[in-house]
């Protein structure tokens, strides 16, 4: 039995968003609506500045909070990876409001909760997930074992109950503010009416 891990550099990440784009692709999300999502954050004072970016979806995290909160046992999971049974699922979204940094929606069109799997069914082919066959940056890595994980891969964290699976290397904590406890992505996270704004 395999135990999947993904691991995500945000030194590398140069905010591109292919892996948004791949992972809409690969499974039709609707509009408005992401699995992944990268976050931005700008720090300094002209001429100083600086842009961080962080590639940010379900964490697979250990002792899930939105697989406690499901009453209807539509959530599992296997191999390393956080799983929604379609067939059980009833778009009540429990799982949304569990989830601290909102990596899960109902699609509008099933009314079935949606989140990332990892691309289980690619790498059930030996293929890479899709975010990760299409980031330019070699930001995005998956393993297997654990003697792979980089000694400064640290968990993101946005709420103390938090136990993620995924781990992120030199992500800018102060991404946390701009995601919202129990509410999905954003699609205003990168809006530019927004950039003016002071996290620091």
């Amino acid at each position: 039995m395999k135990n999947y891990q993904m691991i995500i550099d945000a030194q590398k990440c140069v905010g591109c968003h292919a892996c948004e784009v791949a992972c809409k692709q690969e499974f039709k999300a609707p509009l408005g609506y992401f699995r992944t999502m990268t976050m931005y954050l700008d720090s300094g004072t002209f001429p100083k500045v600086k842009r961080d970016f962080l590639p940010l979806m379900c964490r697979q995290c250990n002792e899930a909070l939105c697989l406690k909160a499901c009453t209807k046992g539509a959530i599992s999971k296997e191999n390393g990876i956080v799983k929604i049974d379609e067939s059980k699922c009833t778009g009540c979204k429990d799982c949304i409001k569990s989830c601290s940094i909102g990596a899960i929606y109902v699609n509008p069109f099933t009314n079935i909760a949606e989140k990332c799997n990892l691309c289980e069914h690619r790498l059930e082919q030996g293929l890479q997930t899709a975010c990760e066959a299409t980031c330019v940056a070699n930001a995005i890595t998956i393993i297997t074992d654990k003697k792979y994980i980089p000694k400064d891969a640290k968990p993101f964290k946005n709420h103390k109950d938090d136990k993620p699976g995924t781990l992120h290397i030199g992500a800018n904590e102060k991404m946390k503010n701009k995601l919202t406890f129990g509410r999905s992505f954003s699609p205003l996270n990168y809006e530019i009416e927004n950039w003016a704004v002071d996290y620091e």
